[in-house]
């Protein structure tokens, strides 16, 4: 096969819903361990301007067997650790499979694009895809009016929509770092 036609794109585009931000999805070919994940939020939080938020997807880490003969016996994963991004420690509560980074100015899109591909390819140890679109909720769910009422979406920090499922308690599932001029 000649070069050319190895060459995967260079980005793939979604479309942006009218008033939402866009989002930059990373997509590692594997799981990241839990030392990689915190090198590249730290970089990713440090080099780059305008990031309002960091979402990470990818499988469970429970802390105790959920079914079988073993079950409710502890779990000693070494990926379920603390990390530590930003000055603060964040608990592993999934192994790092997906992260979409929210970007708060449209205008500088295409350069945080490029820092991001660049950061990428200093830290992953495996080839990764960069999209660009929305992959999360921006406007309020059924879900988020369940679990916090019409009085709690007004209230609710915006970052946080459709992020929990009903019956999750939000400190379950959500960790919120403050950012630095906070």
């Amino acid at each position: 096969m000649s070069e050319e036609k190895r060459e995967r794109p260079r980005m793939l585009e979604r479309k942006i819903p009218e008033g939402a931000k866009p989002e930059v999805q990373i997509f590692p070919q594997r799981l990241l361990s839990a030392d990689t994940t915190e090198k590249l939020l730290n970089e990713l939080l440090e080099r780059v301007e305008g990031i309002g938020r960091i979402v990470i997807h990818g499988p469970g880490l429970p802390k105790a067997v959920p079914f079988g003969p073993a079950r409710g016996k502890p779990v000693k994963h070494p990926e379920r650790r603390p990390i530590e991004v930003h000055g603060e420690k964040v608990p592993m509560k999934v192994q790092t499979g997906q992260i979409i980074v929210e970007i708060e100015d449209e205008d500088r899109l295409d350069d945080i694009v490029e820092e991001i591909e660049e950061i990428c390819r200093e830290i992953l140890p495996c080839d990764f895809e960069v999209q660009v679109g929305r992959f999360t909720r921006h406007k309020p769910t059924v879900t988020d009016y369940l679990k916090f009422g019409e009085e709690g979406v007004k209230k609710l920090d915006k970052r946080l929509l459709g992020l929990v499922e009903p019956r999750a308690r939000l400190a379950d599932r959500v960790s919120v770092l403050k950012k630095g001029e906070d």
